[in-house]
């Protein structure tokens, strides 16, 4: 069953310090030896673009841009496929937006291509969007 990794799932990674930062890497780490297919979306870089480079002040991780593009580059490199931003998310969009417009903009993503459920801490923020939510704490 092909999975989406939701941006909070890619930034607790990069973040020790972090209450969820062993669940993170450990649910990625399972699902992908257990042969799982695991997908990012384009939008899911942007948001963790956003948050690395930002000042820890303003709930960011403070990377330089040096060490943000070098994290994305890890990124890529360890899930299987960067989802495209294409026409068909944006029809899929269009029948699930409401107030949670970036929620449902991933949601869509995972319509356009197939994906069966979202690998995030934040599953309660999916709720009524019609996908299968996976907590990392819940990977065995």
């Amino acid at each position: 069953m092909s999975t989406l990794v939701d941006t909070n799932v890619l930034l607790r990674q990069f973040e020790p310090a972090h209450d969820h930062h062993r669940a993170a890497v450990a649910a990625t780490s399972r699902l992908i030896e257990g042969g799982e297919p695991l997908h990012i979306a384009a939008q899911s870089i942007t948001e963790f673009w956003a948050v690395a480079t930002r000042s820890p002040a303003q709930n960011g991780l403070g990377l330089d841009i040096a060490s943000a593009a070098s994290a994305v580059a890890a990124i890529e490199r360890t899930f299987e496929m960067l989802l495209s931003d294409e026409a068909m998310v944006y029809q899929h969009w269009k029948r699930v937006t409401g107030q949670r417009v970036f929620d449902a903009r991933l949601v869509a993503v995972m319509l356009a291509h197939g994906i069966a459920r979202l690998l995030t801490f934040n599953g309660a923020d999916f709720a009524g969007l019609g996908v299968t939510v996976l907590e990392p704490q819940a990977v065995r």
